[in-house]
């Protein structure tokens, strides 16, 4: 069985050969630079250098000598920005979108620092600002990353927080929440000028590498760590009908299943997320109110793929011992695996700082138990 026949038969809810792995197939289940380098020298593998497109989060993609050694099954096709990040010759940095990024002084991330419509006021002036046109930038060595890894499950990445991270980077947080309730007539026309955008987006990446893409991954972090970032009724009323028409296109157009990375607390609309095209959802963030594995599966397994949710990474990984790590990974695969539906990652990505041996627990004990009798 191929890595990519193994993903497709979990988004299948049928039981493979084992659980899949994926290690970096998106931006959520990789690592910081820092980590993957300190892998590579400890377990002497061969360095073919350092990948990053998430510039703002310092996250790999991961190097070929990572996922073989460890037997991951899925490879990212990230697109880039539009264009660079622009240096602003201040510190701070323009991305594509005309958000500011400037590095947080620990060196790590890039902390948005300036919004481009957070002074909007009427739908109106949303004409002034438009997005960067669609470049051939943005699938550069796509095409042949795919060829190299057909074997694999490939993931578009890289289509960011579309309908609800976004427009707040846009807005900045406080402007784009007080639109969701206060000004529903500029909220909607945001909404629909980014959708339009997207659209466009979708269709121009998948005339290029179409058809060497299976899953197509998007994203919108709607939950804290104990709660919704809104009550589910806004949600259902000022976001998830942009997320559905999007969802639906990508769908139905491009015959392609649908991974949402959601972080936190977000048990109250997962079945809203069925309802509009979710065939995958990650980071299944364990640690967050509601989200307990056992009943997550109960519920909702037969509906829906639970991408991650192996270990805790709030905690357990990064301050836990190994052997705190390993009961934590067999517990979870005990819970998710059955009946297929379940690809196996850390609940985020693998930080500065978490123990080496822990990372190396974790990996062990899902091979260990990853198996379908």
């Amino acid at each position: 069985m191929t890595s990519k026949e193994r993903v497709m038969a979990a988004l299948n809810h049928e039981e493979a050969d084992r659980v899949p792995l994926d290690i970096g197939g998106i931006n959520n289940s990789t690592m910081h630079e820092q980590i993957e380098k300190a892998l590579k020298e400890k377990l002497g593998l061969k360095d073919n250098g350092t990948v990053i497109k998430a510039v703002q989060q310092g996250v790999v993609v991961p190097d070929d000598s990572v996922v073989e050694y460890f037997g991951g099954d899925t490879c990212s096709l990230y697109i880039n920005e539009s264009r660079p990040w622009k240096d602003n010759g201040d510190g701070t940095f323009t991305d594509m979108w005309g958000v500011g990024q400037k590095l947080n002084p620990d060196g790590y991330y890039y902390n948005m620092c300036f919004h481009p419509m957070e002074h909007v006021e009427e739908p109106e002036d949303l004409e002034a600002y438009t997005f960067l046109p669609p470049t051939e930038y943005m699938v550069e060595g796509l095409a042949e990353r795919a060829e190299a890894h057909k074997d694999k499950c490939c993931i578009l990445e890289g289509l960011r927080e579309p309908m609800f991270g976004l427009p707040s980077w846009l807005r900045g947080n406080q402007n784009y929440y007080m639109d969701l309730l206060a000004n529903e007539e500029l909220s909607d026309a945001l909404h629909e000028k980014i959708l339009a955008y997207y659209l466009e987006l979708i269709d121009f990446i998948m005339v290029r590498i179409g058809d060497k893409v299976d899953i197509v991954k998007v994203a919108d972090d709607l939950g804290a760590q104990d709660a919704l970032l809104m009550s589910p009724e806004t949600y259902r009323a000022r976001v998830k009908p942009y997320q559905e028409r999007l969802y639906s296109y990508i769908k139905k157009k491009y015959n392609k299943k649908l991974l949402l990375h959601c972080c936190g607390a977000i048990e109250p609309i997962i079945g809203d997320l069925i309802e509009i095209g979710v065939d995958a959802l990650n980071p299944v963030q364990i640690s967050a109110r509601g989200m307990e594995p056992e009943m997550l599966k109960k519920k909702y397994g037969n509906n829906i793929t639970f991408w991650g949710g192996g270990v805790d990474t709030q905690s357990c990984l990064n301050l836990g011992t190994a052997e705190e790590v390993k009961k934590q990974v067999k517990t979870n695969l005990e819970i998710f695996k059955p009946g297929g539906g379940y690809v196996f990652s850390q609940v985020h990505n693998i930080q500065p700082g978490v123990p080496l041996e822990n990372i190396l627990a974790m990996y062990e004990v899902f091979r260990e138990n990853s198996q379908y009798k």
